[in-house]
């Protein structure tokens, strides 16, 4: 069973240095601290370079032969190995003797060594290899942080910038930017840089100079449909066109959305309260009183229509009645008339 994060920075810090980790899981940022950290730790300042082998794909072989190289001038040896075919999806070369190999050999790492799989997002835990490393102590699985998580480290990232934000400001960028922290990184900097002569990022802020993901540019337009504001829905769906977007995934995350508002007024005909609504439809407060603004007087029945224009829009274009072009602007157009 893989720790978390958490435990192994509290390891780490503490002096508990496994001599095999495995590294897995769709938080890259995090995972790229983590490997800083025990380099740090482990690696004598100066001498990094003699004492950290990187292999990319390597045979079994070849990591056991770089495991039994002793380190030079320092307690440690650090192998880090990528790009591990037996540890993802599909059929690697010479699978289960090199599997074979590798497990037979992982009890076996001197002690002077520290053998690290970083697999990237994902493992397969039906491989043999698999296997035998999530059940080692040094398994490691790096998630997507969770809200307290992730406020908390937001703010971590901004105290050496002198700046901090509230949750709910927190709240925003988050649904705004998107989570991951690697873009996150770069956005709150971005944010540091703007709010110059002031500590505290506010909403408005954000709203100004943050990046914003297509989720929320399908907020903002469906804000624009809710108020038959055709010219704003058009622009923003050119934003999106030109951000890459295709018109099914543009269609779908429409669909959602009005999911959302039909779901919101079922909750609000039964007296929910927001937060109630919020924890339901797994989204931040702010985003219920958006969603509640852009519903507006409209009834369940009156969203469900919303709701099965969309789904007719996307048959349509299954079934090749319309191409995908003229199906999504259609939809806009009824949606516009509300």
């Amino acid at each position: 069973m893989s720790m978390d994060q958490w435990a192994f920075f509290d390891e780490i810090k503490a002096g508990t240095v496994r001599n095999v980790y495995l590294f897995h899981g769709p938080e890259a940022f995090i995972r790229r601290s983590a490997m800083a950290a025990l380099e740090k730790k482990i690696l004598m300042p100066g001498l990094e370079g003699m004492n950290k082998t990187v292999l990319a794909a390597p045979t079994a072989q070849q990591v056991i032969e770089s495991c039994e190289t002793l380190p030079m001038m320092s307690d440690y040896r650090l192998i880090v190995v990528t790009d591990c075919a037996l540890l993802t999806s599909g059929k690697a070369k010479d699978e289960a003797q090199e599997s074979a190999l590798l497990c037979d050999y992982l009890p076996r790492v001197p002690e002077s060594t520290c053998l690290v799989f970083d697999a990237g997002a994902s493992i397969d835990k039906r491989k043999k290899l698999a296997q035998a490393l999530v059940k080692m102590p040094g398994a490691v699985s790096f998630d997507a942080l969770d809200d307290m998580h992730l406020y908390k480290w937001m703010n971590q990232q901004l105290r050496p910038l002198s700046r901090s934000m509230s949750r709910e400001a927190c709240e925003m960028l988050a649904f705004t930017s998107g989570r991951d922290l690697t873009m996150l990184s770069g956005e709150l900097a971005k944010l540091a840089a703007y709010t110059q002569g002031r500590q505290e990022i506010l909403p408005e802020d954000i709203e100004a100079v943050a990046t914003h993901t297509a989720e929320c540019t399908i907020f903002s337009m469906v804000d624009a449909l809710s108020a038959g504001n055709a010219q704003e829905a058009f622009s923003l769906l050119g934003v999106l066109l030109s951000g890459g977007e295709a018109r099914i995934g543009i269609l779908a995350m429409i669909t959602r959305h009005y999911r959302q508002m039909m779901h919101l007024c079922a909750m609000r005909e039964e007296r929910a309260q927001p937060g109630q609504i919020a924890k339901a439809l797994g989204v931040p407060p702010f985003a219920v009183t958006r969603l509640m603004k852009q519903a507006g007087r409209r009834t369940f029945e009156q969203m469900k229509r919303c709701v099965d224009l969309c789904v007719q829009a996307d048959y349509d274009i299954k079934r090749g009645a319309m191409r995908e072009e003229a199906a999504l602007e259609r939809l806009m157009l009824l949606l516009l008339r509300g």
